[in-house]
């Protein structure tokens, strides 16, 4: 039996439940679905957990500003969706507070998207390859949300779908179809936005349709490095609590670290679900190293 933590249950959008952190309750999917409304401008940065996200944050809050830090942590520049019935004075009170072209940050797999057309806002989907969400999701969960158990345990939790925000590849999927029925989803790889980092600055600043003025490429390109946001008190994440001894909110960052955790047979049995999820899918991963399916 696979060692478990604290967690929320909410419902899936697909008749079951799904595991959320123990902070976002139904009562708070409720009254997010309830309350907030999307406006035509709006830009969302949706992640599964480990992929991408802060970094993401950082490249649209520097677009937003052509390349300006500004004056507020990114968590508030750049607020997480769920957690908005949080907010003092509740989401509306909240929301006219926000100065200028909203973002926020989400992790809701697409049906569960509040207010979400193809007609208004625009979402920026970015996905990694599922090897290694897991291990960082495992060191992550370790850090941040009080899990107790072995990689071996964790690993059979996220075989059954049983982990935060449930399986990484139906996340994938969920947003990989809408994305092809919808223009306002721009649909990115982790792994590519590695290897070409000004590419993807250039693809998001013109899925925003904010034109970079002269030097501001540069400016974006030096704010969102692993270096500039670790070593920047808005954007290293220093004021969230955490354990000790574990890894900080940036770890590693790489591409194919999951070698570092899996086993031989537990490579082998992810493979398995991988091509049984991705069957008929036109979308490949980078695992690192030349590695890719």
């Amino acid at each position: 039996m696979a060692a478990e933590y604290p967690c929320s249950l909410v419902h899936d959008g697909k008749g079951g439940q799904m595991r959320f952190p123990i902070f976002i309750t139904q009562p708070d999917m409720d009254v997010l679905a309830h309350d907030f409304s999307t406006v035509a401008d709006d830009v969302f940065i949706a992640t599964y957990p480990r992929s991408g996200t802060t970094w993401t944050e950082q490249i649209v809050l520097l677009i937003r500003n052509q390349g300006e830090q500004g004056d507020v942590r990114l968590t508030d520049a750049v607020p997480w969706l769920e957690t908005l019935p949080h907010r003092p004075g509740g989401i509306s009170a909240f929301l006219q507070t926000l100065k200028g072209r909203r973002s926020f940050t989400t992790h809701l797999p697409c049906q569960l998207m509040p207010d979400f057309t193809p007609s208004k806002g625009k979402y920026i989907y970015v996905t990694r390859n599922p090897k290694d969400v897991a291990v960082s999701c495992y060191h992550h969960e370790r850090s941040k949300a009080g899990y107790e158990g072995t990689w071996d345990e964790y690993f059979a939790l996220c075989m059954q779908g049983q982990v935060t925000y449930g399986s990484s590849m139906d996340h994938v999927l969920g947003w990989w179809h809408a994305s092809q029925n919808a223009q306002n989803i721009l649909f990115l790889k982790y792994e590519d936005m590695q290897h070409d980092l000004p590419a993807a600055i250039g693809q998001i600043s013109r899925f925003m349709g904010v034109t970079l003025g002269a030097g501001v490429l540069e400016k974006v390109l030096a704010g969102s490095t692993l270096q500039a946001m670790s070593s920047n008190e808005k954007t290293n994440m220093n004021w969230i609590p955490q354990r000790e001894g574990v890894p900080k909110h940036y770890r590693k960052g790489i591409i194919g670290d999951w070698r570092s955790q899996f086993s031989a047979e537990q490579s082998e049995q992810f493979d398995a679900l991988y091509k049984q999820k991705f069957a008929g899918v036109d979308l490949q991963f980078d695992f690192g190293e030349g590695l890719v399916f």
